[in-house]
């Protein structure tokens, strides 16, 4: 009898729970369905429940694929850790005993005209001496541009350089005017770093051009057509070296501090003293990458951390070398996500910002990575109708909170669903597909707001 009860009663519970796994299936089974996503593409989703810690939808769920910009989460998660909550990333200025300045580089992703010209402030304040020389340390991140795997659609002028030497996002803007009778083009350049421009635009039936950079002559081809003025064009530049010292020049002299000589670079010594600082928190730069899915603070900030992580290491703090790079950054992401209990030989990264055509995971190890970090997803992830989801999941605004992911033939959606009583689910999904983008994105919508759907109706019926 007791054997013939306990049967009973474990054949209740799986049936409950197959009942309660099956709520999610069938309805997101019918949205896949209606797409016909397996005619042309493949889509991998892993949901968990975080309370019972099981997995409770799933399709593909092993498959690897490319995760695009969802990466950002998990990197970011990473760097968080190696560096704290309370980092921040600080550029100051140091003195040495031979009144030399040293200008310590932070690799802040955010820096702005703005920020420089507070630090100058701050400089004359606090520092009344004779300035001998002023050098630059830039030895927080290495000078590599682009990480291994970006590809020629993806680098300059889509995206600045990254480099220690960041400020104004490293862009300028430009306009291209045309005359009343279109048989004219002026092009003004508005910022102080100028471009050796190649004029090769023609005047056609619709705008559509690009730049070229020549390495050789030190120029920038334009090509393609215009059809209409364009105003306020934006434009990475060629030498962020230059267009930093250009910017850090004319704050000092709008600061009112006299010097005119040309900066130097060398590595700070350790018995400088620190006279003037600007700093930016770790948390403010780390909500603008997630919300904005910006791929150059991504790099930056993951360069950073693995500095620091590598640092910790060796404990050799004053080396001459860059110690932020990508490859320290991946041996960090490595190490934390194998310390949290998950393989490391189940994920494959070759960047910080998911830009990389080389990344590669399934979306049930992010599903246990989800439910494992140690991550505010409220306080970094756009949530419906902001950021990256801006015009996406309105209805849901303070009941999901995620990072998108956008390449072109790859889609990602990751982080959490929360319903009432705090219940959430760890989602992860990813598609490799042949279709209209727009189409992919209200698929991926429709399925999120199913399990938010299907996880009220659950709630409420227990």
């Amino acid at each position: 009898m007791f054997k013939k009860l306990t049967v009973l009663f474990l054949t209740a519970f799986f049936v409950q729970l197959g009942a309660f796994a099956a709520n999610f299936s069938g309805p997101v089974n019918n949205i896949i369905s209606s797409y016909d996503f397996d005619h042309d593409s493949v889509i991998s989703i892993a949901v968990k429940d975080k309370n019972k810690d099981d997995i409770v939808y799933s399709k593909n769920q092993y498959k690897y694929l490319n995760p695009a910009s969802a990466l950002k989460l998990f990197t970011m998660a990473a760097s968080l850790n190696t560096l704290g909550n309370d980092y921040k990333f600080k550029t100051a200025f140091y003195k040495d005993k031979n009144n030399n300045l040293y200008l310590k580089l932070s690799g802040d992703p955010l820096l702005k005209t703005s920020d420089m010209e507070e630090l100058t402030k701050d400089l004359k304040k606090n520092y009344k001496g004779r300035i001998n020389k002023i050098y630059i340390d830039d030895a927080i991140i290495d000078l590599v541009p682009y990480p291994n795997g970006w590809m020629s659609d993806d680098i300059w002028p889509n995206s600045p350089k990254i480099s220690p030497y960041m400020v104004d996002f490293n862009t300028v803007k430009v306009d291209f005017l045309l005359s009343e009778d279109k048989k004219d083009l002026r092009i003004i350049q508005k910022s102080p770093y100028k471009f050796s421009f190649v004029n090769k635009l023609e005047i056609g039936e619709t705008t559509d051009f690009t730049f070229i950079e020549d390495d050789n002559h030190n120029t920038i081809d334009i090509v393609g057509t215009i059809s209409n003025s364009v105003a306020d064009k934006v434009i990475p530049v060629t030498n962020p070296r230059y267009f930093f010292c250009q910017k850090m020049n004319s704050a000092i002299n709008k600061a009112g501090i006299k010097f005119s000589d040309k900066f130097l670079f060398a590595k700070m010594p350790k018995d400088a003293v620190l006279v003037a600082k600007f700093e930016r928190p770790i948390d403010e730069v780390v909500k603008y990458i997630l919300q904005t899915s910006n791929n150059i603070g991504a790099e930056m900030l993951f360069k950073v951390a693995g500095g620091k992580f590598i640092e910790n290491k060796i404990l050799q703090k004053n080396t001459s070398l860059a110690l932020g790079t990508t490859q320290n950054g991946i041996a960090m992401f490595l190490e934390y996500y194998q310390n949290l209990g998950l393989d490391p030989k189940q994920v494959r990264i070759t960047d910080g910002s998911g830009v990389s055509r080389y990344n590669a995971m399934n979306v049930n190890w992010m599903a246990e990575a989800l439910s494992k970090i140690s991550f505010d997803f409220e306080k970094y992830l756009p949530t419906g109708g902001v950021g990256t989801l801006d015009k996406r999941l309105r209805e849901l605004k303070g009941s999901v909170y995620l990072k998108t992911g956008t390449l072109f033939g790859s889609s990602s959606l990751v982080g959490i669903i929360k319903t009432k009583d705090n219940i959430y689910y760890y989602a992860s999904n990813i598609m490799s597909y042949n279709r209209n983008k727009s189409l992919v994105k209200a698929a991926e919508d429709e399925i999120i707001f199913e399990i938010y759907r299907r996880s009220e109706e659950n709630e409420n019926e227990n």
